[in-house]
C-alpha cells in the first residue's frame, strides 16, 4: 500500500487554496524501464480544494492511495485543477496555474512487498506563487518529494506565541526544507530531512531578531528536538 500527503512550507498568505485532483506515480519493476508502469490515484473526497497553507506542523492532506507492486517508483506527478485561489487580508485573488508549470518529480524508492509506504509532496507557497499581469497571481508549483522510510523531522517551539517565522533547514549554501509555525501552540515541523543542517529562524515580525541553531543532525525515522527557541526584540 502507498500513500501519498501533501504538506506545505510557509507563503505570505492566510489561505491558499488548490484544487488537487490526485498523483500519478510511475514504477519500473525487475526489467527496468521496458517494465515501466504509471498508475494515477485520484483524490477521493468530493471536494477537491484544499488549504495548502494549513498544512504545516504535523498536519498533511492524504492525495491518494492505492496498491503498486514491488519495483521502484521512478516518478510521481500531482494533478492540479484550476479553482485555485489565494485569500490575504480577507480578500481572494484567483490564482492561474502556469501551462508550463513541471508538475513531475523523479525519485528511487524502492518498493517492499507487504509494508506499507508513506510518500510525501512538499509544497512550497513562498516560491510558487508569482506576480502577473496587473493584479494577477500565476502559479507555478515548487514542489519536493520524500519518504518517510529515509528521512525524519526536526521539531522544536518558537516564543512568544503568536509569532510568525519562516524556518529553514540548511545544508552548505542550499535551502533543502522550510516550515512555517503553528501560532496558536508555536510549534513546528520540518519533514523529509537526513543529515546536518544549520536552522535559520526568520520572524515575519519586524520587531524581532533572526536566529540560527547550527550543527542540527536528522536522522531516518527520528525526530530530533530543538526545544523552545525565543525571538529576541530588535533594539530601538
Amino acid at each position: 500500500m502507498v500513500n501519498v500527503f501533501l504538506i506545505d512550507a510557509p507563503g505570505d498568505f492566510d489561505q491558499v487554496w488548490v484544487e488537487v485532483l490526485g498523483v500519478e506515480l510511475k514504477t519500473i519493476g525487475t526489467r527496468g524501464q521496458d517494465n515501466a508502469d504509471a498508475k494515477f490515484f485520484p483524490n477521493d473526497q468530493l471536494i477537491k480544494r484544499v488549504n495548502v497553507a494549513a498544512l504545516i506542523n504535523t498536519n498533511s492532506f492524504l492525495i491518494g492511495r492505492g496498491e503498486l507492486s514491488s519495483g521502484s517508483i521512478v516518478e510521481m506527478e500531482l494533478k492540479l485543477g484550476t479553482d485555485n485561489y489565494v485569500i490575504r487580508d480577507g480578500e481572494r485573488t484567483n490564482l492561474v496555474l502556469d501551462e508550463g508549470a513541471d508538475l513531475s518529480l523523479l525519485l528511487n524508492t524502492a518498493l517492499d512487498p507487504g509494508i506499507s509506504l508513506d510518500m510525501f509532496i512538499d509544497f512550497d507557497i513562498y516560491r510558487s506563487i508569482i506576480q502577473g499581469e496587473g493584479n494577477s497571481l500565476v502559479l507555478r508549483p515548487r514542489l519536493r518529494a520524500f519518504s518517510s522510510l529515509n528521512t525524519g523531522n526536526i521539531a522544536g517551539g518558537l516564543r512568544p506565541l503568536g509569532e510568525k517565522a519562516i524556518i529553514y533547514a540548511i545544508q552548505n549554501r542550499d535551502t533543502i526544507a522550510s516550515t512555517g509555525v503553528d501560532e496558536g501552540t508555536g510549534n513546528f515541523r520540518i519533514r523529509g530531512v537526513n543529515g546536518n543542517y544549520r536552522i535559520t529562524i526568520q520572524p515575519l515580525n519586524a520587531d524581532f531578531l533572526g536566529d540560527t541553531v547550527n550543527n542540527v543532525n536528522a536522522a531516518p525515522r527520528q525526530t530530533t528536538e530543538l526545544g523552545n527557541l525565543t525571538l529576541r526584540p530588535r533594539e530601538n
